[in-house]
């Protein structure tokens, strides 16, 4: 049985994290609050941005923090394709070496996300990192959108036993592998009826849950046929067996109206 406790991870309402873990920034706008932004940032273990993510970032810092307020990435990669002159030159000029790696990483085969893993993984089993959450959204180039889904199923291949999560304004997203699994599901969650989704995204899974509104029981989800979109949970504890790899993801408290 896996388990996992996205609250433990991510507890906004106390701003605190109780999990060890790394935080990667992709190119999109930073759309969660700003307190719960630079706690993850403080808190996390190992920092990563990535190509246009450190625009992002750059223009995050000079939005909201004062001058040394928050700490340096550890790595900034990508093939800079995105990356402006202003934000590498801001980089280079206000970190030491030691303190941020510039990795290029020109390979057009991977995305830069992808990539980043790749440049990640030796760190990572360093500081004994198993947890990596991923700051981006869910709107714009749905190719962008997809790739970033296609990396929760290629991370099993690039990291042994690590868990990435794909963390936006509204919502959060893993990969459940086949097998068993145990989801704690905060309170306030469920006493807001909140969304979540089995999204069956490559092969169809025979999936069999407990705890969710509309249950399913040995169904097979497959696009073009069943897909559990809009489900919301009936217990605070949701039970999901599935025999092929399939997409989880949960509206997250209200940061953002849907």
């Amino acid at each position: 049985m896996q388990e996992w406790d996205p609250e433990s991870l991510i507890n906004v309402e106390l701003n605190k994290s109780e999990e060890n873990f790394a935080i990667v920034v992709l190119n999109r706008r930073i759309l969660l609050p700003v307190d719960v932004t630079k706690s993850l940032w403080q808190q996390a273990s190992l920092r990563c941005l990535v190509d246009g993510g450190a625009n992002r970032w750059h223009t995050f810092l000079q939005q909201n923090c004062s001058e040394g307020e928050l700490k340096w990435p550890d790595f900034l990669t990508g093939d800079f394709d995105s990356l402006q002159e202003e934000t590498m030159t801001y980089f280079q000029e206000n970190s030491s070496s030691d303190v941020t790696k510039i990795v290029n990483t020109p390979d057009q085969n991977e995305t830069d996300f992808t990539k980043s893993l790749r440049v990640l993984k030796s760190s990572l089993e360093r500081l004994n990192v198993k947890n990596i959450i991923v700051l981006q959204e869910f709107s714009g180039r749905l190719d962008q959108i997809m790739g970033n889904i296609n990396t929760l199923y290629k991370c099993g291949d690039i990291l042994d036993n690590h868990r990435l999560f794909l963390l936006s304004s509204c919502s959060m997203t893993w990969l459940l592998k086949p097998g068993q699994h145990s989801i704690q599901i905060p309170k306030e969650l469920c006493d807001q009826n909140r969304w979540c989704s089995l999204l069956p995204i490559g092969d169809k899974s025979v999936v069999t849950s407990d705890g969710l509104k509309w249950n399913l029981h040995n169904d097979i989800l497959g696009f073009g046929g069943m897909v559990s979109s809009s489900n919301s949970y009936s217990k605070e504890i949701v039970t999901i067996t599935t025999d092929n790899h399939i997409v989880w993801s949960m509206g997250w408290f209200s940061f953002e109206d849907d």
